[in-house]
């Protein structure tokens, strides 16, 4: 058996990035970005308000307080979007909303709840320091600086920026194109296949653009004929079942029939035991147990970094990342990495978990 470090290695080793492709920024979201980009243009482009207020000057308002407030005459209202009409002139005020360009004479906004407005005045209840609540232009991100770097995955954060930027499309990693094919005669018969279903949900959670296939016979031809088809244009096959030592276990032979490359087969786990990997050219090969919980195990461990490689993201973090202290004695698989099913309750600032009995 191979040890679960050296296989899982193996993989990611296995996984690299595929090409690249014109993604538009607003189908982005979950993408890898394949190149290092530049701001455009400073953000904000402009100074402007980041509070409803009044536009001022700072040094009229000296001293102002709510025993001792100063009055200033109130001109044209500046909203969000527009040009200010007016400069803010000795004495003077501006009405401004949150985003709306700073008129020119200004040097600092007083918040609305801080003035009291009487029909053509407004009477200041503080002394503002020059550049309160003023956003200046490039503040955040200065024409030329670096704006995000190839390997970044986009988020919703990610793609506001790119739209604030004015960045239509984006170069990213190329979708890995994925496909589960399950076997065993006994599906669609006596068991319903959920492993196919299951698993391309979660490659298409991981990013793959992801197709279940009908569930292939234990006869050598027609699994051989359901391989090749299924290998045809693939970047990532998940085959389950046929991978143990029962006479009708006939995934590896086909596999290697069709020049696929075995890296490992067998791995120190339980369960997941039956685990096989294989390449062939780049496209990666993947024989998981056809027990429905072993399979979701082994793809949850080996497949999705294999996707995360494929898609150029570095430092995933693993599957399962939280500690706890095993309330119930279970036991072990001697020599192997072993995934129980617990039912977890923090006590204590710590995390209690307890074995389900079965297993299964």
């Amino acid at each position: 058996m191979t040890p679960f470090e050296e296989a899982l290695a193996a993989v990611t080793a296995a996984a690299r990035p595929l090409g690249a492709e014109d993604v538009l920024v607003a189908r982005a979201l979950g993408r890898v970005l394949a190149e290092d980009l530049s701001a455009r243009e400073d953000l904000p482009s402009f100074d402007n308000s980041a509070m409803d207020g009044y536009a001022v000057r700072e040094r009229d308002l000296t001293g102002a307080s709510k025993t001792a407030p100063k009055s200033l005459r109130v001109l044209d209202t500046v909203r969000a979007g527009a040009s200010p009409a007016q400069s803010v002139e000795p004495g003077t005020a501006v009405p401004i909303m949150t985003g709306a360009p700073l008129p020119p004479g200004a040097d600092a906004i007083v918040m609305r709840e801080c003035a009291q407005r009487v029909n053509g005045t407004v009477s200041v209840l503080v002394a503002p320091m020059p550049g309160e609540h003023v956003r200046r232009a490039g503040e955040d991100v200065r024409r030329g600086d670096p704006l995000l770097a190839a390997g970044t995955t986009l988020r919703a954060y990610e793609v506001a920026l790119l739209c604030a930027q004015g960045f239509g499309t984006v170069r990213a990693v190329r979708r890995p194109r994925a496909a589960v094919l399950p076997t065993g005669d006994e599906l669609g018969g006596a068991l319903r296949d959920s492993n196919g279903p299951a698993l391309a949900a979660l490659l298409g959670r991981w990013g793959a653009d992801a197709r279940a296939l009908p569930p292939a016979r234990d006869e050598a031809a027609a699994l051989g004929d359901a391989l090749a088809a299924a290998l045809e244009g693939t970047d990532l096959l998940v085959v389950t079942g046929g991978v143990s030592a029962g006479d009708f276990d006939l995934t590896r032979p086909a596999l290697e029939a069709l020049g696929v490359q075995v890296v490992f087969h067998k791995v120190a786990m339980k369960p997941g035991k039956p685990l096989l990997f294989g390449t062939l050219g780049r496209t990666l090969v993947f024989g998981l147990p056809g027990n429905p919980v072993a399979a979701l195990l082994c793809a949850e461990e080996f497949v999705r970094p294999a996707l995360e490689g494929l898609q150029g993201r570095e430092g995933v973090p693993p599957s399962y990342h939280l500690r706890g202290v095993l309330t119930d004695p279970y036991p072990g698989a001697k020599g192997r990495r072993q995934y129980l099913y617990c039912s977890c309750r923090r006590e204590d600032g710590r995390f209690l978990l307890t074995p389900i009995r079965p297993q299964g």
